[in-house]
């Protein structure tokens, strides 16, 4: 077989979806779960509030779903290969006529795309049950925040930072992308954890990912101190874009790391690595 055919590779996605439909619901209804708490809250602490006490509950609460949403979106990449738990699963998806790279490929979309679309659906649906709930309690304001969810998730306004100001925009826009890169990074941490290993995917990488703040973080801090604060503001542009390089670049080195670990995968591994 060649070693990427779109066909081929199509067939591949349809048969997943259709192994993973269950499974889908099942974690919609979790990430459902999840993003109405906050909403359940904002809507009981202001039945007897003013109208503008209760709508900045409301855009607390849609600011801790962001939060929610992010985290569930970063730390899905370890069940990367939950459907290989088993020995029939791992033959199953061993033996499907597809190449390794349209399987992973396969896979990979799972994780990412379906999984924040999957988180997006939760979201929209957890404030449409907020809406009634107000209806239903006779809160104000019964309005929709899934716009102020998307500015905040995908966009910059007077949320966030202003990176259209006239204040060190260069430096404003490197952060952002800073941000973003460590984003990727920790995400493709977490991919590489659900392909290395077979059990306890969240907690072993959440453990390692947690040591390696432990190591960095004090050295960053004392870089940070003994660097003057005047050429700090000066070079901050370029210091966050070099370290938004190395996020980028350990990111790829992730996922490529993931893909030769699944290459390896066999149908009997080790207890508790997949080599």
């Amino acid at each position: 077989m060649t070693n990427f055919n779109i066909q081929r590779f199509g067939r591949t996605l349809l048969w997943s979806a259709k192994m993973t439909q269950k499974e889908i619901i099942t974690l919609t209804a979790a990430m459902f779960f999840a993003l109405c708490v906050p909403f359940v809250f904002a809507v009981l602490s202001g039945r007897h509030a003013s109208v503008w006490a209760a709508a900045a509950g409301f855009m607390s609460a849609v600011q801790v779903d962001v939060a929610i949403y992010i985290v569930i979106s970063v730390i899905g990449g370890c069940w990367i290969f939950n459907n290989m738990k088993t020995k029939e699963q791992r033959i199953t998806f061993k033996m499907l006529p597809a190449t390794d790279l349209e399987k992973f490929a396969a896979r990979a979309l799972y994780v990412t795309l379906v999984w924040w679309l999957m988180g997006l659906v939760a979201y929209c649906a957890a404030d449409v049950f907020r809406m009634l709930l107000c209806l239903i309690i006779g809160t104000d304001p019964v309005k929709c925040f899934i716009p102020d969810f998307f500015t905040y998730v995908f966009g910059v306004d007077n949320h966030t930072v202003h990176l259209n100001s006239d204040d060190e925009p260069a430096a404003l826009f490197a952060l952002y992308a800073l941000a973003c890169t460590w984003s990727f990074w920790v995400h493709s941490l977490y991919i590489l954890g659900g392909a290395l290993f077979r059990r306890r995917q969240f907690v072993l990488t959440t453990l390692a990912h947690f040591i390696l703040m432990l190591v960095f973080t004090p050295v960053i801090i004392n870089f940070i101190d003994t660097v003057d604060t005047t050429l700090a503001r000066q070079w901050v542009d370029t210091w966050a874009w070099s370290l938004a390089a190395v996020f980028a670049a350990a990111g790829v080195l992730d996922w490529w790391l993931s893909y030769k670990i699944f290459r390896r995968m066999q149908v009997i591994n080790n207890k508790w690595v997949n080599l």
